[in-house]
Formats: C-alpha cells, structure tokens, sequence
C-alpha cells in the first residue's frame, strides 16, 4: 500500500476568520467600541465564513438588539442590566479572541 497521501480522503481545510495574526487584536475591540451595537458584526462575518454557526450570530445579534433597544427606550432597570451589558461586552471579545486559536504545533481548534 503506498504511503502517498491521497486527495480523496483529505479534509478540506477549515474556513479562517483571520488571515494575519494581527487581525485578531483589530477585531477584538470592534464590540467594546460599539457598547454593544456592533457586538455581533464579528461573529456575523465569522458565520458568513463558515467559522461559527449561524445560531451563535444570531445569539450575539440578540443581545446587542436588546441592548440597543433599552438604550433607545431607556425603562427604569436596576443595576443587573448593567452587569448584563458588560457580560456580553466581556464575552464578546473573548469569543473573538478564540474564533481561530491554535494550539500546540500550530493547530487550529475547531
């Protein structure tokens, strides 16, 4: 049996969010800018490119509609809604920084 790797059993390689290490560190902060009216715009294009799911877009575009409409409607909320805000802030740029992590030997995880 030859040892030549074989085409037809290859993975397709997986879609990148980043195609430079810097890439990373200008995306981060874009849902921290916002205040969370464009915490979803990195997870939309990282959905677009196959990296996430739609759900996961979906979610973060959620919460930021919800955030940008109490901040349009501004009701009387106590102080978790602060909390809240700066949780999917948090997360958000978390999430970022691990859309294309790689591991020891240079992995990526999926």
């Amino acid at each position: 049996m030859s040892t030549a790797p074989n085409p037809y059993f290859a993975q397709p390689a997986r879609p990148r969010m980043f195609s430079r290490p810097w890439h990373r560190y200008a995306w981060a902060p874009v849902p921290l800018l916002s205040m969370s009216l464009l915490a979803c715009l990195p997870f939309i294009v990282a959905a677009y490119r196959g990296v996430i799911s739609w759900w996961i877009a979906g979610a973060y575009t959620a919460g930021s509609a919800t955030v940008l409409g109490f901040a349009i409607v501004q009701p009387k909320v106590n102080g978790w809604f602060a909390v809240a805000v700066w949780a999917l802030m948090i997360t958000a740029v978390v999430h970022v920084f691990l859309l294309d992590r790689e591991g020891p030997g240079g992995k990526t995880y999926k």
